[in-house]
């Protein structure tokens, strides 16, 4: 609160609290008389609610500025003054006068209040220094001072050791699917064509469903982007197609190819059709047709067990399943519906910790327990 005084008044108060001045010393070092030193240490005080000098902020300051001097470093003493004479060995002199007294006086008191006044330049730093650090100016100004930075040029860039061409369809990280189109295209239809591969919709409408007059079989268009084309999202999307499309085996993918040719010699109507059939399916079930049509007829009954696989498992789940006899998806079909949901994630983990020759046995014994 000292630091947040007018020079002036704060000037007045450290003369008393710090250096310890009589109000006749302090007026004269401030250049006024009694009456106007006092009046600028009234000035200084904050006064309460009546009106009244708030005497208990006083004391907190005094006590303040007393604990700040007793934390202050004791000052090296004067050297001591020389030995004067005794009285005996002094030639007798006529008593002193007043004034001859108050001339020694003048000059001994500034000796004794030379510590004094070193304590209260020292104080008086100290307040400067934390009225700069409460300042919103000068702590603006030390953040600057703190925040410089020395810029400096870089040199020139040094020529490429060689350079690639971006159209460069070798370094397309998305060639392989780009290449087969025709494929990439039946990819994005992997869970239509796999229901209908599973359930031979697809031969049955073909054989029962005659083209009506004037229509004309449109076939399906095998289209893809390309990659200068394609958005993010695009992209995104052809990679998970095609990551579909070859956990498939060979055979699968046959069979896959023989349905979609019997799906483009169809019409639209009868296209439009097989697509709300499929699109009437429960959510679990249309997901399970993106694993192709053998895994896709199994899943809903498996999927309690296997839906929430971590990312490290799930080609290893996939793998387990495509090996898996008819016997043991029966098997794994009663454990998803005996097994809680809280014990599911460690019989996964327990399930593909057996080795393929026991993997039946531990699957029955399980379901025995």
């Amino acid at each position: 609160q000292i630091a947040r005084l007018a020079p002036p008044q704060r000037a007045a108060v450290l003369l008393h609290l710090v250096a310890g001045l009589e109000d006749g010393d302090a007026a004269a070092a401030l250049g006024l008389d009694v009456d106007g030193y006092q009046q600028r240490i009234r000035s200084a005080l904050p006064h309460d609610a009546a009106g009244v000098l708030d005497l208990a902020v006083w004391r907190g300051w005094r006590d303040g500025a007393q604990h700040a001097l007793e934390q202050l470093p004791e000052a090296t003493e004067a050297p001591p003054a020389p030995a004067r004479p005794s009285a005996a060995s002094r030639p007798s002199a006529p008593s002193p006068s007043q004034s001859s007294i108050a001339d020694v006086a003048a000059v001994e008191v500034p000796h004794r209040s030379l510590r004094w006044l070193w304590l209260l330049l020292v104080v008086l730093g100290v307040m400067l220094a934390a009225s700069l650090l409460l300042h919103p100016r000068g702590r603006a100004m030390l953040d600057v001072w703190r925040g410089h930075i020395h810029a400096e040029a870089l040199p020139a860039a040094a020529a490429p050791k060689a350079r690639f061409d971006p159209e460069d369809p070798a370094l397309d990280p998305d060639r392989a699917l780009h290449a087969d189109p025709a494929d990439l295209a039946l990819a994005h239809r992997l869970p239509l064509l796999s229901w209908l591969a599973a359930t031979g919709d697809a031969s049955a409408l073909e054989a029962t469903t005659a083209p009506t007059a004037g229509s004309t079989p449109t076939p399906a268009q095998a289209t893809t982007h390309l990659p200068p084309l394609a958005s993010p999202a695009q992209r995104s999307s052809d990679r998970d197609a095609w990551a579909e499309w070859q956990g498939l085996t060979e055979n699968e993918r046959s069979t896959l190819r023989e349905v979609a040719a019997r799906v483009d010699a169809m019409t639209d109507a009868q296209r439009n059709a097989l697509r709300m059939r499929f699109d009437s399916q429960a959510y679990d079930a249309q997901q399970g047709w993106h694993l192709g049509p053998t895994l896709g007829r199994d899943w809903p009954r498996v999927a309690p067990l296997f839906a929430f696989a971590e990312g490290d498992e799930r080609s290893a789940v996939l793998a387990l399943l495509r090996e898996a006899t008819p016997e043991e998806i029966d098997t794994l079909a009663r454990l998803a519906q005996t097994t809680p949901p809280e014990a599911r994630a460690q019989l996964r983990r327990d399930l593909l910790a057996q080795p393929r020759n026991q993997r039946a046995a531990w699957l029955q014994a399980r379901l025995n327990r």
